[in-house]
């Protein structure tokens, strides 16, 4: 055992209470900003995908950031397992991942919270397309856009079709 001793005087007390309360004034002073910060983003149209989404109006304020009109509460909200190994199809959409700043790689073998959300408008007037965000730990991790048919497409959420 290592036992370590010191004097401490009144000018150090006062000191290191002094700096406890600039501390702890700084985090309170952050805590509100950092709460809103996707919505005051969204508003500004500036939110990225690395920003952290722990509510659902957060998840479609970044939607809507990117031009996409969703509805307000998602589809679908389920926990799904990304695979250890990525097959062709994985390989194929984690190249669109990376195409817009994200990557699945890190969270192979990983459960994740998948929200899916309708479309109210697509921009070539087809019906039924859905925006996916994956989440884990309030961070996105994958997000697309998607037709659900068997000749269906996937593209980014970063992508706007014209």
């Amino acid at each position: 055992m290592i036992v370590y001793a010191t004097k401490v005087s009144v000018k150090k007390a006062i000191a290191g209470v002094l700096v406890i309360g600039a501390v702890v004034l700084g985090v309170t002073a952050l805590m509100p900003k950092a709460a809103e910060t996707v919505d005051a983003q969204a508003a500004a149209g500036e939110v990225d995908l690395d920003t952290k989404l722990k509510n659902n109006e957060q998840r479609v304020a970044l939607l809507e950031s990117y031009g996409w009109k969703v509805e307000p509460e998602p589809r679908s909200e389920r926990e799904v397992q990304i695979p250890k190994t990525f097959d062709d199809t994985y390989q194929a959409y984690n190249a669109i991942q990376l195409g817009q700043g994200l990557d699945l790689t890190p969270y192979q073998g990983k459960r994740a919270t998948l929200y899916t959300y309708e479309l109210l408008e697509y921009p070539t007037g087809q019906e039924g397309v859905v925006a996916n965000l994956l989440v884990r730990r309030n961070r996105l991790i994958a997000a697309d856009i998607s037709a659900p048919e068997a000749d269906g497409f996937v593209h980014g959420i970063t992508e706007m079709p014209e």
